[in-house]
């Protein structure tokens, strides 16, 4: 039967436990987790609740990334970048050789692409906003621009983006999920659907999705990360009242519970 521990006790044992490697963590395996209720969208460019951020971020990347457990922020679909001495002009250089779950390269095309969608009235995306400070937004958003004057492709692993304003949160928008690329093909080949039909560059790919039962990922064995992911399967069983959920958990008919243990079931 599988333990049911709190996030204070498994915070507890983990500070009391040697660090694990990736290469101590064997390769591997699946995890059920239970939701109530069923995922809006996995559009990295509208998502934006607690729940759907969890499985956007299996699914895409961005070219930033926090380091697990900390506000810190390192490369991640960057391989590096420079920042100008006036703070205004950031230059990326992506990792060659990544590639989107439909096996095309990424590059930087698809990072302009993806900026120019977000900011797209048309896309409505509630994260518009967070890429105020980059040249052209304002264009873009009054409707007299489908580009952000403000993203150059150098090169196809180049990308350049002018700020109008000193920003110093800059870098870690590019962290947060709508930022993250997506792939123009996919996009224009599901519309409107492409949050149920997510193509990413992320360590797990879309499986199955039968809305209002279950949503089902499974390793990218493409993945740009040497040994990422170590799981083979992730399942998101939902319909789940958070009861329920909790005497499978007790079980040992599932690993997590989404939605937390319910409040009444606190001692």
């Amino acid at each position: 039967m599988r333990k049911l521990l709190t996030g204070v006790a498994i915070a507890a044992l983990l500070a009391a436990s040697p660090a694990l490697s990736q290469d101590d963590i064997k390769q591997g395996g699946s995890m059920i987790v239970t939701y109530q209720n069923d995922v809006s969208t996995l559009d990295p460019a509208i998502g934006y609740d607690w729940q759907n951020w969890s499985i956007i971020k299996s699914i895409f990347d961005g070219l930033m990334e926090y380091e697990p457990g900390t506000a810190n922020l390192t490369p991640d679909l960057a391989e590096s970048y420079t920042i100008s001495d006036d703070g205004m002009t950031y230059t990326f250089k992506l990792r060659p050789g990544v590639k989107f779950h439909n096996g095309r390269e990424m590059t930087a095309e698809d990072v302009k692409y993806s900026l120019d969608r977000v900011t797209n009235p048309a896309t409505t995306s509630p994260g518009a906003g967070f890429f105020g400070s980059i040249q052209g937004f304002a264009e873009m958003a009054d409707g007299s621009a489908t580009s952000l004057s403000g993203v150059t492709v150098v090169d196809p692993l180049t990308l350049e983006i002018k700020l109008s304003r000193p920003d110093a949160t800059f870098l870690h928008v590019m962290a947060i999920n709508f930022a993250f690329v997506v792939p123009k093909e996919a996009v224009d080949q599901y519309g409107a659907d492409f949050g149920k039909n997510p193509v990413g560059t992320g360590a797990f790919k879309m499986a199955e999705w039968a809305l209002g039962q279950k949503l089902v990922l499974q390793r990218n064995p493409d993945h740009w990360k040497a040994g990422v992911p170590k799981l083979d399967q992730i399942t998101f069983e939902i319909g789940q009242e958070p009861t329920v959920a909790l005497l499978r958990l007790q079980n040992g008919e599932v690993d997590i519970l989404g939605d937390g243990i319910p409040p009444a079931q606190f001692l």
